[in-house]
């Protein structure tokens, strides 16, 4: 009498899957001010901030924050109010000082509005940047385009693949 053992292999979906980082800290209310050389350059407020640790793919610790309002300034004075659904930033590595802002991004100050879905700050740089289609709205002008290019009181900016409809009331002349 013999008897034959088969072994059927069976992988589960979920070992196949990278491992999610687990999170480290979760906190409500969350509140961050970056300076440089004691210039205050941003601040970044939130309803609640989770930090996950270090990831190979991104190249640090990153904190995600739910409904974030950030402040960016120029001179001393609030250049742009910035809101969204969530928000990240890097307490590490290369993209430290950087935020990055995702769903229904919306930027005001006196110069007008800016919409769009996706926008990062570039804080070496001093810019904001935008890799989506971005709406700005300046009175009853509209602009729109893609892979946006600013400045954060957003006097200068480039973009591709523009739309627009100016009206004379709306752009300021200096002449």
């Amino acid at each position: 009498m013999s008897l034959c053992l088969v072994v059927i292999g069976c992988e589960r979906e979920e070992e196949n899957q990278p491992a999610e980082p687990t999170p480290t800290q979760q906190l409500e209310t969350f509140s961050m001010q970056h300076r440089k050389a004691g210039i205050l350059k941003w601040t970044l407020v939130g309803d609640t901030s989770t930090t996950v640790g270090d990831s190979p793919q991104e190249r640090g610790n990153k904190v995600v924050i739910q409904n974030p309002k950030v402040q960016i300034f120029e001179e001393g004075k609030v250049s742009l109010t910035l809101t969204a659904k969530t928000g990240k930033f890097f307490s590490t590595g290369p993209e430290r000082e950087n935020l990055f802002l995702y769903g229904e991004v919306v930027g005001v100050n006196e110069k007008g509005s800016l919409y769009t879905e996706e926008l990062q700050w570039k804080n070496k740089d001093g810019t904001l940047y935008s890799p989506t289609e971005v709406k700005i709205v300046r009175g009853d002008s509209t602009w729109y385009g893609t892979e946006m290019v600013a400045n954060p009181n957003l006097e200068t900016v480039k973009m591709s693949k523009n739309q627009f409809k100016l009206y004379p009331k709306d752009e300021e002349t200096n002449e």
